[in-house]
Formats: structure tokens, sequence, C-alpha cells
């Protein structure tokens, strides 16, 4: 009970916290609340402090993993010098030269200075692997059309071998086929531009029959396009005669002639995509089945009596999945000469040790952030370019005379990829056009793609936004612009790094380590622990290690830290989107 209850945890532990960070992490954040965690996960198993016992709750019999060389005496925490000849000659008192290792301390350093936590929740690891459930309601009247995951690969789907001992067929193909599903569009015909363009010829179609592995055919008509992935959704009209799994068996990949050729069919997610005629088409449960969006030239209705006492209720269900988390290592050692110590100590009193490790830790720091708004960085990209896909929205914007295009980072299955959007020119009114309202178009983007965060992820609107100094500086200078007002809470004096004031409700935070031609906006949300985003799951926040080097007898720092970045939930990009401001003259 101890262990879940998150109130008696920092109850117990945020005076601690407080007075290590001198401040910086003060009771009522979320940041006090995950290091509290992170040191109740610390405690239970034995990893106490040393130097700081008295201040987070004492310490125990070092683990026995932790011996030293044989007549060195165990690794121990600092004790009250003995005073008696017995007393300092007793083991159990001389310890070693090493320094028990820091955690907590360390800990809550790296905590208050990576500003990172501002963006991403953290939930911490009790160990160095962890397990993070996610549940998902589906449209089905059928199962998956290869079973368990991988649901697209018939050579590892679950199970794979035949139905019966020793029989041919493979389990998928008798399985019931589900009344809706979706797929990815492997290819584009050489006519076909964009998967928009794809979406109005699958409507003009109208019934389509997919021909897939050994001849197997399966009737279906186009749904629309899914609202995040772009990916094309179908209805089933006749599985007479094949399954699913039958006809993508083998990885087949089924050609609409003219259109498209598609791959990978599986559930349609209820959270990512609503279908409107799924629980009852019109009057007669004959309308064509749509998908999220309103459709301004069709009235909906539900079915009459008649239809309804006749008609079988088409299912939906529940599915169950686990990611597996491990987490990683980054590291690095420091090392002092015995005269630096002595001299810097005895000439101005400086603790050389704590200069080294503090340097260290800065290190840490700058990793973890780069880290963390890389990942950031990279979702948000990912999800403007399946907006673009899906629904054409575009947010990029050329000063340049002319369209161009850009190709920034993302991954897909794991596999890092560049994906390339159009950045239009910026429209021209007339002579009205000057450096303001220039600037004031930045501003309206970044408000605008707060409320594209709104519509597509669902959870609500945005509420930081990072960016390098130059688009920062044409932000801020509509601090007090009263022509056409936008709210913001921006300061005009420079030198403000983090944050930079606030934006139509959206903190703005400039990177200095971006560079001066990098000129991406990240917007995005940090919402609730259960709702879906990035997660810094740290298992060591930090540690430090210090101990003598026995080739030069010289102290030597190693300060490391294990986590993992977490994407949790299903599409966690929706709450961030990347966009590229091209401003190739910077107006000042």
């Amino acid at each position: 009970m101890e262990k879940i209850n998150i109130q008696k945890i920092v109850e117990s532990w945020s005076p601690a916290v407080e007075q290590l960070s001198k401040g910086a992490v003060k009771g009522g954040s979320d940041r006090m609340e995950w290091i509290c965690q992170l040191a109740h996960n610390q405690k239970m198993h034995a990893l106490y402090e040393g130097a700081e016992a008295v201040a987070v709750g004492g310490v125990s019999t070092p683990l026995s993993t932790l011996n030293n060389t044989q007549g060195i005496g165990n690794a121990v925490p600092a004790q009250a010098a003995g005073m008696t000849a017995a007393e300092q000659i007793a083991q159990n008192v001389k310890g070693s030269g090493d320094k028990w290792p820091v955690f907590l301390p360390m800990a809550v350093q790296v905590a208050a200075r990576t500003i990172g936590f501002d963006l991403v929740n953290v939930t911490p690891l009790d160990g160095p692997t962890g397990v993070i459930p996610f549940l998902d309601y589906v449209y089905s009247d059928g199962k998956e059309p290869y079973g368990a995951t991988p649901a697209y690969n018939s050579a590892t789907a679950n199970p794979q071998r035949g139905w019966k001992q020793g029989a041919d067929e493979k389990a998928y193909s008798q399985f019931g086929t589900p009344a809706a599903f979706k797929a990815i569009i492997s290819e584009l015909d050489g006519s076909v531009g964009s998967k928009r363009e794809a979406a109005k010829k699958l409507v003009d179609a109208g019934a389509i029959t997919l021909v897939g592995h050994a001849g197997s055919k399966i009737g279906v008509e186009f749904i629309s396009l899914s609202r995040l992935t772009a990916d094309p959704m179908f209805k089933v009209l006749d599985a007479s005669t094949a399954t699913l799994g039958e006809v993508f068996a083998e990885d087949t990949e089924v050609e609409i002639e003219g259109i498209c050729k598609i791959k990978n069919p599986r559930l349609i997610s209820m959270l990512e995509d609503q279908i409107q005629g799924y629980t009852g088409a019109g009057k007669y449960d004959t309308d064509r089945w749509t998908g999220t969006f309103q459709n301004p030239f069709h009235l909906y209705e539900p079915m009459d009596r008649a239809t309804g006492e006749t008609q079988m209720p088409r299912h939906l269900s529940l599915e169950v999945r686990t990611q597996f988390v491990q987490v990683g290592k980054i590291q690095t050692a420091v090392s002092v000469t015995r005269e630096q110590v002595q001299d810097l100590q005895k000439q101005w009193g400086i603790d050389v040790l704590k200069m080294v490790e503090n340097a260290a830790i800065n290190e840490l720091t700058q990793t973890i952030n780069k880290h963390i708004l890389s990942r950031l960085f990279a979702l948000g990209w990912k999800n403007h370019v399946q907006a673009y896909e899906a629904e054409g929205l575009n947010l990029n914007m050329s000063f340049g005379d002319e369209d161009t295009s850009i190709a920034f980072a993302t991954y897909d299955n794991g596999q890092e990829i560049h994906p390339s959007m159009i950045v239009p020119k910026m429209t021209v009114y007339g002579q009205f056009e000057n450096q303001d309202t220039r600037y004031a178009r930045v501003a309206r983007l970044v408000k605008t793609a707060g409320n594209v965060i709104m519509q597509r992820g669902r959870r609500g609107p945005a509420n930081f936004a990072v960016t390098n100094y130059k688009i920062a500086s044409m932000l801020q200078d509509q601090a007090q612009y009263t022509f056409a007002p936008l709210a913001n809470t921006f300061n005009q004096n420079n030198g403000q790094l983090y944050p930079l004031g606030t934006v139509a409700g959206i903190t703005v935070y400039v990177d200095p380590l971006m560079r001066n031609d990098d000129t991406r906006v990240l917007v995005g949300r940090k919402g609730e622990k259960d709702e879906p985003g990035v997660h810094f799951c740290p298992y060591l926040m930090a540690e430090s290690v210090n101990f003598i080097n026995p080739a030069t007898m010289s102290p030597k720092v190693v300060v490391s830290s294990r986590y993992a970045l977490v994407d949790v939930g299903w599409y966690p990009q929706t709450q961030y989107l990347t966009l590229f401001i091209n401003a190739p003259e910077f107006l000042y």
C-alpha cells in the first residue's frame, strides 16, 4: 500500500527534496511528485545516500555487491571519527577511500535544471524494465485479420501453425471477417499524386472486389481516410468466399486498379475514427458509411423500427496490449589532479570535486534536454505530415519568393525516415504588407497549431511552444502591438531564455541549441499522466561515484543516468505539431 500511495510518499519525501533543491523544486508541483516517487523507489531498492543520510532518512548496511578489494574494506557511508585506538583500527569504521554512491541529491539537481521536464510527464520506474498497458476499442464483428500482434505478418502471427495439428490451413483462414477494416497504402498509381486524390477515386469506384493471395476475393466499399494516419478504411460487403487473412496472406499487396495498392489490414480504432453508419445507416441501414468528419452533403438518420427489429447489431470489442520499456544509459567521467585539489582548496577554498561534479551534471542535463526535444520535434513533424495527407493541412510558411519543400527527421516502425512537406510562400495582400504583418502571421500560425492539436488529439489545446531565437524575436516583437492585438505576456527585455512568455495561452521556450537557420516551431501539449504523449521514465535519474584512479592516484568522478523516453498511448504524435518558417532574411 505504501508503494502506491503517492500522497504519503510526497508527504514523507518533500521536505528533503525542498532542502536539497534549495527551493528550486517546490511543493504542489508535478516535478515534486515524481522526484519523491523516484526517491521512494530507490529506498525500496536499498540505494541509500551517504553524506546526505540524515537529510533523506538514514542508511543501511551496504549491499554485498558493493564490496571493494579485500583489505581496503567495504564502501560505507561517512561515520564519526574513532575516538579511541580500538575504534580507529576497527575495520567496520574505516571504510574505503571511495565515496558512497549519491542518488537523490544529484537527481534533484538534474530535475531542477532540465527544462525538458516542463514539456513531458515523468513516470519513475522501480526497475531497469517496465510494462505499460494500453486499452483500445475497435469496430469488430470478427477477429483481427491475422490474429494476435503482429497482425500484418502471417509468418509470425499467433498462432502460426495450422488450425488443427498437421493441417495446412493457417488459423487466420478460420477467423470471421470484420465488418470494417483499414489498410496501409503501399503504393499510389502513377496518375494519383496524393492519398486525398486516391480517396476521391475510391469514393467514385463504389463497390470494389479485392483479389488477393491465390485468387481469393472479398467485396468492399471505401468509407474514408483515417482521421489521423490517412489510411483508407473499408466496409466489407461480401465475405462469403474468403476471409481478410486469406486475401492478404503472406504479406500480400492487393491492387485496386488505377488507384493504389494496399496491405496490412487491421481493425479500426473507435478512439481514432468514428464510423457513421456502423450502428445504423439510414432508414433501411443501406446508406453509405462515412468517416469521422461531418459530411455537409448528407443527412444522418437512424434505422426505422422494422429495420431495427430485423437487423443484427454489429459488435465493438476491447483490445488490450502492452508496451515493454527498457532503460538506456548516459554517463561521463571527470578527473582532477591531486595538485588541483590541494592548491585550489588552500588558495581560494574551492571544492574542486564539487565543481567537476556540477560540470558533469550540466552535461547530463543538456543531453537529456536534447533527447526530449529531438523526440518531440520528430513526433510533431510526423503529426504535421499525417495531417497534410489526411486533411490537406499545411501550416508551414516561407518569407521567400517561391514555394519550397523541406524534409525533417521522424520515425516509422522504429526506423528513421525523412518525409517532406511543401513550404508555401506567404500570400501577399497588396501594398499593406510590412514587417509587423509578417511577424503577426508567425504568431497566428502558432495559435492555429495549438487549435489543431486540440482538434486532432481531442484532449485540449496546446500549452507550450519551442523555437530558436530568431522566431522567438519575431513573436516578442508583437508583445505590445495594438493595431491587430493578440493576447500575450511577452517581456521585450532581451536575455530571457526559458521561458520567454506566452502567446494565446501558449508558453514559448527558446532553445539556445537551435541554429540560426533552424526555424522550426514545436507546438505541443503536456497533458495529464493518463493521456497520450511522451513520458520520461527514470530508473536512476543521476548517480555519482567518486573514487581514486589507481593509475594516477588522482580523484575521479563518474556521473551517469539510466532512463527511458517512451511514447505513451495511442497516437502520441497528435499532442505535438512541428511547423517550419522559412525566414532567409532576418528583418532587423
